[in-house]
């Protein structure tokens, strides 16, 4: 009898603890007592909800993707091989792979992409993207007859999770030997709701394979979890699904949608939204279509314009979808972090999901670059920052506030518990940003060219060549008084189409990657740019004509068809 009162008493305990639950709703894992890791920062006010910003760790190297698990706990990877795993009650951070094999020198190659399969609990894979050194190709072959490297390359890995060991093994390739190189490789991997693994990759600083779907660069790639070719992809037995995108770093399958966003050259960031089949134009078409050099194209073409384009460039990069309760302000919202904006932006969509409605920009120069976010079941929303990477250093004179300690970090907005906010009185307390900050412009000082060509050399090409055409040692070369500015035809080649092979400049080598501008410029636009290079930088009197230009952007134009 004693036992069957006790056995009654924690029935009725049990039925009491529910019913409290269910009255008061359940708690987010924000209210449960906070790691003594996390060190808050700031207070975000919004209309009615109050939001935390916490740093949860710190000193990062170049980290890339950090996304949410289905075992709850948060995943983040650095660019030069290593996968995080950490325990956000705890705040305890493991290192659970590291990938000796993973190639990171230059602009973006290394660790990039990673997802976990949506049942992770049952099925514990891990899908990762990585560029490698192709060992087969001899030191003799690894630079091809025009001077490309042709020895980087990437692929898809999936690895399983031990739960016991709590590390990452048995890596079984998903799709092996993708084509790589130094800048452009993308890459951002979701999984959409019928179970598809997305993959989006640039075009390796080639703008010629994102017109091509024979090559895989430059597309989103839509593939079975085991490897194989869906059987409704638009071109039976090829991955592609998209194609026509320069250097996408954004991903996200929400909504019942794709939504992708891009890096677009100077002007024109995108965001996208994927259809089966699509083509966004690039290279011959930046944003919309509503341009003279552009029309051509899209008349043959039918090019799908981005939703939301960024004149100049704010560097677009992580995308994740807003869709839960715990911060009202922000369900069914779109959120991208940008490197360049150094922000959050969130977007409201129209009923359809294909339509931008409104936009909120938070958290602007507070923190730096941020490459990447996540959200989590409860609702928190993390960040990571890209303060490490190189851009800063070669582009320092645009950011007039990034972070000088504590390298990079993971950041966490999360919900403000009305029984917390004694806590954090001495906060700073920040609204939403109403403008966006204005890009700088290097050496502003200087008097400014006054000829239409001297302003759109500026505009464009001042940033790696600088405003006098002396050029960034190490990275960019200078412009005057060298064999391709000499060479009307190579300087023209060059700028419509860009350039990507070691280079010797006044015994000087480089080899970053040189965009190209077909997209960019009329031809008439184009003979004002290089010949303010070739008379005011230089001194050269032979001008470049229109007729030149359109002769030169024919023949290639022809020739990729």
């Amino acid at each position: 009898m004693a036992g069957a009162r006790k056995r009654v008493s924690s029935l009725l305990i049990n039925v009491t603890v529910l019913l409290t639950c269910l009255l008061t709703g359940f708690e987010s894992q924000s209210s449960i007592e906070r790691p003594s890791n996390e060190k808050p920062k700031y207070i975000i006010q919004l209309d009615k909800t109050r939001l935390l910003v916490s740093e949860i760790v710190r000193d990062l190297d170049e980290p890339w993707e950090v996304t949410w698990g289905g075992d709850e706990h948060l995943w983040f990877t650095e660019k030069k091989g290593t996968i995080m795993r950490m325990n956000p009650s705890t705040g305890h951070v493991k290192k659970v792979l590291s990938i000796p094999e993973v190639y990171s020198e230059g602009y973006t190659p290394g660790l990039l992409g990673l997802v976990l399969h949506p049942d992770f609990n049952n099925v514990p894979y891990v899908y990762i993207h990585y560029n490698y050194i192709d060992s087969t190709v001899s030191v003799s072959d690894r630079i091809d007859p025009a001077g490309n490297p042709n020895y980087i390359r990437s692929k898809i890995v999936r690895y399983k999770y031990s739960f016991e060991q709590d590390t990452l093994i048995d890596p079984e390739p998903v799709l092996p030997e993708i084509p790589g190189f130094r800048a452009h490789n993308g890459s951002r991997l979701a999984i959409s709701a019928d179970n598809k693994l997305l993959f989006t990759i640039g075009d390796v600083a080639d703008s010629r394979n994102a017109q091509t779907a024979r090559a895989l660069p430059g597309k989103v790639l839509r593939i079975n979890l085991d490897g194989s070719i869906p059987d409704d992809n638009p071109i039976p037995g090829s991955y592609f699904y998209s194609m026509g995108h320069r250097n996408p770093q954004g991903l996200v399958a929400a909504n019942g949608k794709i939504y992708l966003s891009e890096h677009g050259l100077d002007a024109d960031d995108e965001i996208n939204l994927i259809r089966p089949g699509g083509n966004y134009g690039w290279p011959f078409v930046e944003g919309y279509c509503d341009k003279e050099n552009e029309m051509a194209f899209c008349d043959s073409v039918a090019v799908s314009e981005p939703i939301y384009t960024w004149s100049p460039t704010i560097a677009t990069a992580g995308l994740d979808y807003y869709d839960h309760l715990a911060i009202p302000e922000w369900k069914n919202h779109l959120m991208l972090t940008t490197l360049k904006g150094r922000a959050l932006w969130l977007f409201q969509l129209d009923d359809t999901g294909e339509k931008v409605v409104n936009e909120k920009i938070y958290l602007q120069k507070r923190f730096g670059r941020f490459r990447d976010l996540c959200v989590s079941s409860s609702g928190d929303v993390y960040l990571i920052t890209s303060n490490t990477d190189w851009h800063i250093g070669v582009h320092g004179w645009m950011y007039d506030s990034v972070p000088d300690k504590g390298n990079d970090r993971v950041l966490k907005i999360s919900l403000l518990q009305e029984r917390e906010e004694k806590k954090y009185t001495h906060l700073a307390t920040i609204t939403e940003d109403r403008e966006p900050i204005k890009m700088f412009v290097q050496d502003s000082r200087r008097e400014r060219p006054k000829t239409p060509g001297g302003i759109a050399y500026r505009n464009n090409c001042a940033s790696c060549h600088l405003p006098t055409g002396k050029g960034i040692p190490g990275y960019s070369p200078a412009l005057l008084e060298t064999e391709t500015v000499a060479d009307k035809k190579k300087l023209i080649e060059t700028t419509l189409f860009g350039a990507t092979s070691e280079i010797a400049v006044k015994g000087k080598k480089y080899n970053g990657v040189m965009p190209g501008f077909s997209a960019k410029f009329t031809n008439k636009e184009l003979v004002g740019i290089l010949n303010y290079v070739r008379s005011t930088l230089n001194d050269f009197t032979d001008s470049i004509t229109v007729a030149e230009i359109e002769e030169i952007r024919k023949s290639i134009i022809s020739d990729r068809h």
